[in-house]
């Protein structure tokens, strides 16, 4: 059996993603893909997993960066194609008794993993808000209300991106 599930997280959340694909997993659904802003998950037995997430660059070495996980013992569940990158998903049974694994071990490498993502994303939003704004000033004269419809989404573009900006600034700071 199959469920999909709707859920809106943001990349400076990766860290909630990750709880709630743990907590998915405790209650019998496997994460498998996500697709259409729907995480898609198959049922099985419930059990523990702790669930990593990664963004990994284009950069042709791909089968050396999945054998390194599948050495530590994690499984590559999906991969997330997106800006010259994928989001790697990956996931590793809980052993009794043993605490929860991570698959970044040292401050440096989480924060070079989120200064890459915040590069990447702030990029991403510049351009569609420009975009946005290069449109609205197209139709100001041609339609008023379109507009003012596209200027409310280019604001909500900053200030989403603008928001994920400043929260990952933060996880810089706290672990440099």
């Amino acid at each position: 059996m199959t469920k999909k599930v709707f859920k809106f997280i943001t990349v400076d959340n990766v860290e909630k993603e990750e709880a709630f694909l743990d907590e998915m997993a405790s209650k019998g659904w496997f994460f498998s893909k996500y697709a259409s802003l729907q995480y898609h998950f198959e049922q099985g037995e419930p059990a523990e997993y702790t669930y990593c997430i990664d963004y990994k660059e284009e950069t042709g070495d791909e089968e050396e960066y999945l054998a390194l996980f599948e050495d530590a013992g994690w499984e590559h569940v999906y991969a997330y194609p997106i800006l010259s990158g994928k989001w790697m998903y990956f996931r590793k049974a809980v052993k009794e008794g043993a605490p929860k694994e991570a698959i970044f071990t040292d401050d440096a490498s989480m924060v070079a993993l989120w200064k890459t993502i915040r590069s990447r994303w702030t990029r991403f939003g510049a351009i569609i808000a420009l975009m946005l704004i290069i449109m609205a000033i197209a139709s100001v004269f041609s339609s008023p209300s379109i507009f003012v419809s596209i200027l409310i989404l280019a604001l909500l573009i900053i200030v989403l991106y603008g928001k994920m900006y400043i929260r990952i600034t933060r996880k810089i700071k706290l672990r440099s």
